[in-house]
């Protein structure tokens, strides 16, 4: 009876993943995008008028870090610079003393995962009757090797108008991840950093 029950269960669990479709494979490009952004909520940004941005992307992460400036980093940088100025900022130089200085960063990583097969030793008392508790698989484990590799939007806006001058510091009032798919394609890069800055409403100075 219990086998008849399992079997049953089964069968039934089968029907179901059969009718029901995997919501992470049907996502399109712009349902895979998050963007989560932070900002210093101690801060007042109507008290900054002009702003400035590092002429090239910084390339971050565990593939090593430098400086990028392809064609599709312009176009994020001059997004942004659009962006900035829709909301009521000025933008200027880097030598002409800017309330606020934006970077752009690129995060590279890559990481090799181990899963140890048979997921677990102890079984417990799972399939009933205690049987398995306490006991190990009966042949050998064995490892499973996969590579993930992340590629990701960073940005961050630093306070150059009031800086710390007994610490020597400046500090960052806000900053935004974009994650997701397609985030590295032209057509879906300008909507990409639009939403970015439609989310961050307290940037707005009109």
């Amino acid at each position: 009876m219990k086998y008849l029950t399992f079997f049953g269960l089964a069968a039934l669990l089968g029907l179901f993943s059969a009718c029901t479709k995997d919501p992470l494979k049907d996502l399109t490009l712009e349902e895979s995008q998050v963007f989560i952004t932070n900002y210093d909520k101690s801060v007042n940004f109507s008290q900054y008028q002009t702003f400035s941005i590092l002429d090239s992307v910084l390339v971050i992460g565990n593939q090593g870090n430098g400086s990028s400036l392809t064609d599709i980093d312009i176009q994020f940088l001059t997004q942004v610079v659009d962006q900035m100025k829709a909301l009521g900022y000025t933008y200027v130089s880097p030598q002409d003393n800017p309330d606020l200085g934006i970077n752009v960063a690129q995060v590279r990583n890559s990481f090799l995962n181990v899963v140890s097969q048979p997921i677990s030793p102890f079984l417990g008392n799972f399939w009933g009757g205690g049987f398995g508790y306490g006991y190990g698989y009966g042949y050998p484990a064995y490892f499973s090797y996969y590579q993930t590799r992340e590629n990701y939007w960073y940005m961050e806006m630093i306070d150059f108008k009031n800086p710390d001058t007994a610490n020597n510091q400046v500090k960052v009032v806000w900053n935004a991840e974009i994650r997701g798919n397609g985030l590295f394609e032209p057509d879906l890069l300008n909507s990409v950093i639009q939403q970015v800055f439609e989310q961050s409403t307290y940037l707005n100075k009109n």
